[in-house]
């Protein structure tokens, strides 16, 4: 009656560091017992596709007895997670049950409901904390290797600033291609000054290596897509492949001139290459616009004329369009959707055209559904931007999340609980740990 989504057969390669992809080769090789731990330990992340194939496996049998009620039950949770398919088929199961069925499965459903422990996987940053002016900022020497090799990418860097403005315990949050440009990051970041305030503050950074702006070409990156197949694996349900895609269009995605929107509407192409319009944006100046407050939403015609507003706060539809409606955008502007946004304490205001785009081109999709997947490092990347992440992690004992968790504890004042935590990653010999606790 139910089909499952599980490939019958994939390659394994040294990326495949998580749970799915064991849960998806176990039972390619009808290893039922084992696939059926893999999956249920992908529940408190949220798995829909865990949830849906566990309900497959009860409904065929597959390493347990056939129980429909249980089926119901992993339906109606993969369905609460997100996933589409699982309404049509848990409704259509549901008639077929008993009514002291139909109840079991309710309340399997809810002790269900009761593991997970990702509600909201919320890719977004939280407000960015403020710190001291930089007063001096080395640049990075770029790897001779990575040279050679034509390599580009990024790392992106997290570290303490102490009351003396010197940086302090620097580690890589995340970076493409690993551990490329990690060395070269830390070296720079570690010779930095701040501003001395006399007071400890966490510093985050995004440090870019590229070579020219051949490297970002669209015939570049498809090339590399494709020769490493990273949409192939990461479509077969392999995390390491979804964290390396997630990466590099990470790259992408942070040098777009534009707003980037998920839309699953959008079609994938069929030979997986980016949409050219990631890297046809140009960049608009920012722009005076006197009397503007808040963010605001517009499409404009041919000639970059305001045809309507979309959205408008705090000013109202009504004020905006007084102020826009049939005058130029901007030089740049063409027939499309622009985002505008005040900047903060001018009279200016910044403007980017938006995209529409399938999920399969977003960076964060793919960090987020590796996270769920069970990728180590994409769930602390994770961590650093969910407080429901870094719970998770913490109940998993992460000596890097102990770390930063600790850090930030002692610094609102809490030096209890985060001394307690630093103790806990330097017992796991997690040398940030140590360094930051002697800074501390």
């Amino acid at each position: 009656m139910y089909k499952s989504l599980l490939a019958t057969s994939l390659f394994i390669s040294s990326l495949a560091q998580a749970d799915l992809l064991d849960a998806l080769k176990y039972y390619d090789q009808k290893d039922y017992a084992k696939a059926q731990t893999e999956f249920a330990s992908l529940l408190p992340l949220g798995n829909e596709t865990a949830a849906f194939n566990l309900a497959v496996m009860h409904q065929e049998g597959q390493g347990t007895t056939v129980d429909l009620v249980k089926t119901q039950a992993y339906l109606q949770l993969a369905y609460s997670l997100g996933d589409k398919r699982s309404e049509r088929l848990a409704k259509a199961l549901y008639t077929k049950l008993t009514p002291a069925e139909q109840q079991q499965a309710n309340a399997s459903f809810e002790q269900l409901v009761k593991v997970v422990q990702i509600n909201n996987p919320a890719m977004d940053e939280q407000p960015a904390a403020k710190v001291p002016e930089p007063i001096s900022r080395k640049e990075p020497m770029y790897p001779i290797n990575a040279v050679r090799r034509g390599l580009f990418g990024f790392a992106d860097a997290r570290f303490l600033i102490d009351e003396k403005g010197k940086v302090q315990g620097v580690e890589i949050v995340n970076g493409y291609p690993k551990g490329t440009f990690d060395t070269a990051t830390k070296n720079a970041l570690s010779a930095w000054k701040y501003q001395p305030t006399g007071q400890k503050h966490i510093g985050r950074v995004s440090l870019s290596y590229t070579l020219g702006n051949v490297v970002l070409s669209k015939k570049h990156i498809d090339k590399l897509i494709k020769e490493h197949k990273l949409f192939d694996f990461a479509l077969a349900g392999s995390p390491g492949h979804q964290y390396m895609l997630g990466s590099l269009l990470r790259l992408v995605n942070n040098n777009v001139f534009a707003k980037l929107e998920e839309d699953p509407a959008q079609p994938l192409a069929a030979d997986f290459s980016l949409p050219a319009e990631l890297f046809s944006q140009s960049y608009l100046e920012p722009k005076y616009l006197a009397g503007f407050k808040g963010n605001a939403r517009v499409t404009t015609d041919e000639q970059g004329k305001v045809t309507a507003v979309l959205e408008s706060n705090p000013l109202s539809k009504t004020q905006l369009e007084a102020m826009l409606l049939g005058q130029k955008l901007h030089a740049k502007a063409k027939a499309g959707q622009y985002a505008i946004s005040a900047i903060i304490n001018e009279n200016r205001v910044s403007i980017n055209k938006v995209l529409h785009l399938s999920p399969y081109y977003s960076s964060n999709y793919w960090l987020l559904t590796a996270a769920k997947n069970g990728h180590l490092d994409a769930q602390r990347l994770m961590a650093a931007r969910s407080d429901e992440w870094e719970n998770y992690m913490l109940q998993q004992n992460d000596a890097q999340v102990q770390t930063w968790a600790g850090v930030n504890k002692i610094l609102q004042g809490e030096q209890e609980q985060g001394q307690l935590l630093l103790e806990k990653a330097i017992a796991q010999q997690y040398e940030v740990a140590e360094e930051i606790k002697a800074a501390l």
